[in-house]
């Protein structure tokens, strides 16, 4: 695994963390060996590449940002986790150009397996490579075991409707348009920057952010929310949405793949572009007391499809069948 930031970026560690804990006791557990660098610059990626080819296992499974170190891996089988790909589009010409060929078409020369954790990632692969279809298993992420259903609604003031992250694609701009003519507090995670500031300063939005987060921190954000809005326009799998979903949060997310499917029957899905519809489903949200706890019921339902003893036995019958492939 990719070595985690100390703080706010670790849901990819947490998941394969969770479901290491929930192995089945019938099969050999993996080791978990985390990158001994952060990911920046050349001379690290380099460091962190031959740190990964030197490991001593049959099989190498490669999960997080470092996806370059299965580049030229030889003698031992290379599995690689993909939880999304929407960095290839950012930058200009060049840059797309260098990420499409050292963080995708070098690394899955050397690829025995892919797992991605949706199918709407899978589905991605496939339009941008050639890697076949029948090497790619798609097994969704879990979340930890540390999240637990809040014993109670909160009590605030205004309805508060919680905001996570401020990448584009995380649509803060429609968000604030949508909340700009309704009564509510957005709770911003993440740390906006000058131009989102003045940006919710134009639409007239109350607003807060916390950012660095802890795992606890981060709970407690969920549990003291009356909804979360997570209409994407583009994501891997959507974690937050089982989140908050486990916590007892309703949920107000895109009609996009994967993020549809992922929410399952428990969130009001929305069109991310149209600022009209999400304000009307905060409204809803916030307003009818039936659909809320409707959502709420339901939601908890969909969180137990995304268990980590499922996902851990998955992983084990890949590993088994790869190996036996080898035999």
């Amino acid at each position: 695994m990719r070595k985690p930031r100390s703080l706010g970026n670790f849901s990819i560690e947490t998941s394969y963390r969770t479901m290491h804990g929930a192995w089945p006791k019938d099969a050999e557990k993996p080791h978990i060996h985390v990158a001994s660098r952060f990911t920046s610059g050349l001379l690290n990626r380099w460091r962190i590449w031959k740190e990964v080819t030197q490991l001593p296992h049959d099989i190498i499974h490669i999960t997080g940002d470092i996806h370059f170190t299965a580049i030229a891996m030889k003698g031992r089988m290379t599995v690689l986790t993909i939880h999304d790909l929407g960095l290839l589009d950012e930058g200009g010409a060049a840059k797309r150009w260098l990420k499409k060929k050292f963080w995708l078409d070098l690394p899955l020369k050397s690829c025995d397996r892919l797992i991605a954790v949706s199918e709407r990632t899978k589905e991605d692969i496939l339009s941008r490579t050639h890697y076949p279809a029948e090497h790619i298993t798609v097994i969704p992420s879990v979340i930890s075991p540390r999240y637990v259903a809040r014993e109670s609604l909160p009590q605030n003031a205004k309805p508060q409707v919680l905001h996570i992250g401020l990448a584009e694609n995380k649509n803060l701009d429609r968000h604030a348009a949508a909340l700009s003519e309704l009564d509510v507090h957005l709770r911003i995670i993440g740390e906006p920057t000058g131009q989102q500031h003045a940006m919710l300063q134009r639409h007239n939005v109350e607003y807060s952010h916390a950012s660095k987060l802890s795992e606890a921190e981060l709970q407690s954000e969920y549990a003291q929310s009356d909804a979360l809005l997570f209409c994407s326009t583009l994501e891997g799998f959507g974690m937050p949405i089982i989140e908050a979903q486990t916590i007892g949060l309703p949920v107000i997310t895109s009609d996009l793949a994967p993020m549809d499917d992922t929410a399952g029957d428990g969130a009001l899905l929305v069109d991310p572009t149209d600022v009209g519809a999400i304000r009307a489903a905060v409204k809803t949200v916030t307003e009818d007391a039936d659909t809320r706890d409707a959502l709420i019921r339901k939601g908890f339902a969909n969180a137990e499809r995304f268990s980590p003893a499922n996902a851990a036995r998955q992983h084990a019958a890949l590993y088994k069948a790869l190996l036996e492939s080898k035999a």
